[in-house]
């Protein structure tokens, strides 16, 4: 068993004397467009964490400490915030590229959020990486080849070799929009590795993943590994390791999310063995004097252009909007309430659908900006119409409530299916719903391409807007939720 050495001074110790290999390795998952700190309540008070700027800031200073060094990402690099919205270089998303252009990983995984925007959008992301993003589980149907050029790559340091594998979930259709992964296929993990283990191991000293499939799915697939599998740095779960989790001699890391922590692993290797180890979550703090670097520069530039056209006040919202995955919120109500508002008088919908997960930042009550709701709604979902009978509804109510007690995933706020007490007697706005009627639903084309998963109906008689979401709700929040006249 891998065995940890707690002070850093013997790893040292044990490198210089010529018994092993010293390698630092850096690691960053689900950054999320995090280019600015965010503000976190601790029990000593606030802090700020995270931005680009200071996880240059970290990289260069850990980097320098040890001439053997390596840094990698597992994933999510996009949506969350105004600067994974914008399109630059031809790619929504672009300007996190650039970024990323700046850190200079050794490699990175593609996270589901990489396929947020269109099919062709991610193959921009993955050209505008001078780093290689993996892809090791993800085959073009037309060309039968890797989604990206690199299914894996071999990174030299001076006298160690570290071969490098990514995988991305395989149930990515579950996650994004349908259209955006129906040229893919997505092989099972074990497959994949196994098609370049031999190669790799031939050729490397070490051997790690990149994954994008959660901690407890890095677990499960850890038990099923080759002993020549070393190391596993994972994402999507968002969960911060303070120390790695052994599981079958492999190690598996993650450093949280939103650039809150930089993780940085010290290892010593013996003949394609890590022996020891020590590991830490670095805070991703802001020195007080933040040198100035090309990224900082690229980043201000960005932010600036940010503020200006999105910094305007758009309302004034009566109370906290604190939305949830799981629990139906003042904020969703309201939302899916303003959507069947804004097409009631052009579509005549019955009903209005919306995944509570799609709603992503919390805005406290008070003014809120054109930047706040592009944060809270970062997906560009387009708004579709589509229709349903009455029996589709009791069964996707059922399925709702049913998930609201044990969720498989985020649930749904419609605005207005109630059902009378424990009966069957259903009422649609008030009024008793038939099962044998046609009703119309405006929702989003993510939510309908996803039935299987929210709906348990398959949409008929769909009709794709092109509308935003964004703008929808924006429009509505200018009509309803309108700016003091103070503010005017």
């Amino acid at each position: 068993m891998i065995k940890r050495l707690i002070l850093s001074i013997l790893l040292i110790t044990l490198a210089a004397l010529g018994y092993s290999l010293l390698l630092r390795v850096l690691y960053t998952n689900d950054s999320h467009g995090a280019y600015q700190p965010r503000e976190y309540v601790t029990p000593e008070g606030r802090i700020s964490l995270g931005g680009y700027a200071a996880l240059e800031y970290h990289l260069n200073l850990r980097r320098a400490e040890f001439p053997r060094t390596v840094f990698f990402d597992a994933g999510d690099q996009q949506t969350g915030s105004v600067f994974s919205s914008l399109k630059y270089n031809g790619a929504i998303g672009g300007a996190i590229a650039e970024v990323f252009n700046f850190l200079n990983p050794d490699a990175a995984a593609l996270g589901n959020h990489e396929f947020d925007h269109s099919y062709a959008n991610t193959k921009r992301l993955i050209e505008l990486a001078k780093r290689p993003l993996l892809s090791t589980n993800i085959i073009d149907h037309h060309t039968d080849t890797h989604l990206s050029p690199h299914p894996y790559v071999i990174v030299e340091l001076d006298s160690i070799r570290i071969g490098v594998m990514g995988l991305t979930m395989t149930d990515l259709r579950e996650r994004v929009k349908a259209d955006n992964v129906r040229d893919l296929a997505l092989l099972p993990y074990v497959l994949s590795i196994d098609r370049y283990l031999d190669r790799l191991a031939a050729k490397t000293d070490l051997i790690f993943l990149l994954t994008h499939i959660g901690f407890e799915a890095d677990s499960l697939l850890a038990t099923k590994l080759d002993s020549r599998i070393n190391m596993i740095i994972g994402g999507h779960s968002h969960t911060p390791l303070p120390e790695p989790v052994v599981v079958n001699d492999i190690l598996i890391l993650q450093a949280g999310a939103y650039l809150t922590y930089l993780g940085q692993l010290d290892i010593l290797v013996e003949e394609g063995r890590i022996i020891a180890w020590e590991n830490e979550l670095i805070p991703i703090t802001t020195p007080e004097q933040m040198p100035e670097t090309p990224l900082s520069g690229f980043v201000r530039k960005i932010s600036d252009q940010i503020d200006l056209e999105l910094n305007q006040v758009i309302g004034t919202i009566p109370v906290d909007w604190t939305p949830s995955k799981y629990v139906l919120t003042d904020v969703s109500r309201w939302m899916a309430n303003a959507l069947l508002a804004e097409y009631r008088d052009r579509y005549k919908p019955d009903l209005a659908m919306l995944n509570c997960g799609g709603i992503r930042k919390a805005v406290p009550k008070g003014e809120i900006t054109l930047k706040d709701l592009t944060e809270m709604l970062p997906f560009n979902n387009t708004v579709v119409i589509f229709t349903a009978t009455g029996a589709d509804l009791i069964n996707y109510h059922y399925h709702n409530e049913r998930n609201m007690i044990d969720p498989p995933h985020d649930i749904v706020q419609d605005s207005g299916i109630h059902r009378i007490g424990t009966s069957d007697n259903y009422r649609i706005n008030g009024a008793p719903l038939d099962p044998r009627g046609i009703y119309r639903i405006v929702s989003h084309d993510f939510l309908a391409g996803q039935w299987q998963k929210y709906l348990t109906f398959e949409p008929q008689s769909v009709y794709d807007t092109g509308d935003l979401v964004l703008d929808a709700i924006k429009n509505q929040i200018r009509r309803q939720l309108p700016v003091s006249k103070d503010r005017q």
